[in-house]
């Protein structure tokens, strides 16, 4: 019987990549590269052509804060942090009346939550495309690098899972999809994940 003790919840995110790395891939050539961050700056390095690249790993919340010209009323409009990176000033509708004026981007410092960072399979700080990535199903199936890709098919092939017992409540596995934890699943999962750990990183 295969047994296996679940890690804490946030044992693979974006910020194991302060102690870490995440494997993605390069935009200029597709081949392997890897994501590492300190406290306040990422880095990218494609393992194929060379490519370096460096960025800030501070999330933002960006918004708009303005007085409308037609209604008088003050507003805060939430912006695309992409829009925000590429204008300092942009165009929005009051929400009162729909008044569309000029106004000056802000930004926030937010704190990165531990898992909701990897959004459509891309790393947070540069936004490539994850290198440990299928499909089930048509459901997108990916792991930040090979030692979470382990922790994925040890965790799908065991006949009996325990939760981290320093961690009952916030257990890695309780934020899988639902579907990567369907019994019927598993057994297609498994093979899938064996063969993404094919592409060797």
């Amino acid at each position: 019987m295969k047994r296996i003790v679940d890690k804490r919840y946030g044992a693979y995110c974006a910020h194991t990549a302060v102690t870490s790395e995440i494997c993605v891939k390069c935009p200029n050539c597709g081949g392997l590269g890897r994501v590492t961050a300190t406290d306040h700056t990422a880095r990218f390095q494609c393992t194929g052509c060379g490519r370096i690249e460096t960025g800030e790993c501070v999330a933002y919340r960006c918004h708009v804060a303005n007085r409308c010209e037609s209604c008088g009323r003050y507003y805060r409009t939430a912006v695309p942090e992409k829009k925000a990176r590429n204008f300092s000033v942009l165009n929005t509708a009051c929400p009162y009346c729909g008044h569309i004026m000029p106004g000056e981007v802000r930004k926030k410092a937010a704190e990165l939550s531990c898992y909701s960072e990897i959004k459509n399979a891309c790393e947070p700080f540069f936004g490539y495309e994850l290198w440990f990535l299928a499909y089930y199903k048509n459901k997108p199936v990916w792991a930040i690098n090979r030692d979470h890709l382990d922790y994925l098919i040890a965790y799908l092939s065991a006949d009996l899972r325990e939760k981290p017992a320093v961690y009952p409540m916030q257990a890695q596995a309780d934020h899988l999809p639902a579907f990567m934890k369907t019994a019927k699943n598993r057994e297609g999962l498994v093979k899938l994940l064996k063969k993404m750990l094919q592409t060797q990183a």
